[in-house]
């Protein structure tokens, strides 16, 4: 139940770090957002609290030459170096994906490039309270359980019929599918 940093300022790191790569990149290497996601830490790996999020967001690099590609993910892994990341997956030269791990902060970084000349780099905090604070629910949840008595059985459910006629099988293999589907 400790406190973190809040959502906003998981936020503007990502955005420092995936800046930071760029930086790492050719002049003419543009950002254009991708994806960005604000995920529940629902199994977290700190086994901490339900309540907290992880803020990532990925941006596929545009305006670099994928012949060029082998230098660009070596400029970024020595930006990464020089800035308390450590690769943790390398998997070149069979996939074009590297991922790393700041060794201060746990914030997650990651490149990959695909043959379709495509090159993205991702960055995601570590699980953040919305407001660096544990939330009153997730202090609640830390107390011991109370005994609670069992919930009422569920009504059955009323039979329904079915929403369509049954599918005869011989009918099936005498479909002509070419067609939309109509019967011989």
């Amino acid at each position: 139940m400790k406190a973190t940093i809040t959502e906003q300022q998981a936020r503007d790191k990502v955005e420092q770090y995936i800046q930071g790569a760029l930086s790492a990149l050719p002049a003419e290497a543009e950002l254009k957002p991708f994806t960005r996601n604000r995920s529940e830490c629902t199994d977290p790996t700190d086994k901490g609290p339900q309540g907290r999020f992880e803020i990532s967001a990925t941006y596929e690099i545009t305006g670099l030459d994928p012949a060029h590609f082998p230098e660009n993910f070596t400029a970024v892994i020595q930006w990464w170096e020089s800035h308390e990341f450590k690769v943790l997956t390398d998997s070149r030269p069979t996939d074009q994906y590297v991922f790393a791990r700041n060794t201060g902060d746990a914030f997650d970084m990651s490149i990959k490039a695909n043959d379709l000349g495509k090159f993205y780099v991702g960055a995601t905090s570590p699980c953040v309270w919305p407001n660096g604070t544990p939330e009153p629910q997730a202090l609640e949840a830390d107390q011991p359980e109370q005994p609670v008595a069992a919930p009422p059985e569920p009504e059955p459910e009323p039979s329904r019929k079915p929403r369509r006629a049954p599918v005869d099988d011989e009918d099936f293999a005498q479909t002509n599918w070419t067609d939309g589907g109509t019967s011989y």
